[in-house]
């Protein structure tokens, strides 16, 4: 048997850079599931600040602050500082508050309606916004 077969059957046994290998495929698929979890995390969160905003906003409504005999625009104008205000985890000035009236088996309603674009942190995901949307019922008579 030659010296270079010899060398040959030893590269076939040698394991040194299988570790190196094993972690560059698992590595990848791995972080993009933590980075996934951490962004939908952060949705998740945006979105129940805007529930919090929703119900600061419709508690103001229910103890009188807003008056329940308001104008359409005195209320939408009312509604939508409170919001505003209440809203804290992103820019409050990309926030659509939408305002309306509705009854429903005699009973009236100002029905609240927040919409919210939320941005990825991600690099390839920064160019698509997801909506978040929300709308809370609000009794007034």
């Amino acid at each position: 048997m030659t010296a270079s077969g010899g060398r040959i059957r030893s590269l076939r046994r040698n394991q040194s850079g299988a570790t190196a290998v094993e972690f560059a495929l698992v590595c990848l698929p791995l972080l993009l599931l933590v980075i996934g979890v951490i962004e939908f995390g952060r949705a998740f969160y945006v979105r129940n600040e805007l529930s919090h905003a929703a119900d600061v906003a419709a508690r103001r409504v229910l103890i009188g602050q807003i008056a329940h005999n308001a104008s359409d625009s005195e209320a939408q104008a009312k509604l939508d500082s409170a919001v505003r205000e209440s809203f804290r985890s992103g820019d409050p000035t990309l926030l659509t508050i939408a305002v309306s009236k509705e009854t429903v088996d005699g009973i009236a309603f100002r029905v609240l309606s927040i919409r919210y674009p939320f941005t990825f942190v991600l690099p390839g995901l920064a160019q698509s916004r997801i909506s978040l949307n929300l709308s809370r019922r609000i009794p007034i008579g």
